[in-house]
């Protein structure tokens, strides 16, 4: 697999959609910082690191109903999107997750810090 942000978020989404509790992606440190983020933000509910390579990530449903309703990649290897920090558009209820030069962000950290970036995905 060559990008590795397409098969996390596909993992994420597939898992979300058969409703799993649990999803096991590789690990990354661009994954791992994007689990953070969707840590911090409520879109997980836990995560840990497993010895071969791998992040075990715990899924948050409501009333058993998925937290997760939108994930999609926006910039990929053949087309690149970059916007400067006034520019980064806002997601209602969601977060844009951006690869800055202060690392992988979400749109709100981004915005704080007055940095723009390569907008990665969004996630609602």
């Amino acid at each position: 697999m060559t990008d590795s942000i397409s098969d996390f978020l596909t993992r994420i989404r597939n898992a979300n959609f058969l409703k799993k509790k649990k999803v096991f992606v590789s690990s990354t440190k661009i994954n791992l910082s994007l689990v953070k983020i969707f840590l911090r933000h409520g879109f997980l509910k836990d995560f840990k690191q497993v010895k071969n390579k791998k992040i075990l990530c715990f899924l948050k449903y409501k009333k058993n109903k998925p937290i997760i309703l939108q994930l999609k990649r926006l910039s990929k290897p053949g087309c690149r999107l970059y916007v400067k920090k006034s520019n980064i558009p806002k997601i209602f209820g969601g977060i844009i997750f951006l690869s800055t030069s202060k690392g992988i962000l979400s749109d709100r950290e981004a915005f704080r810090l007055n940095v723009g970036g390569e907008i990665l995905g969004f996630i609602s």
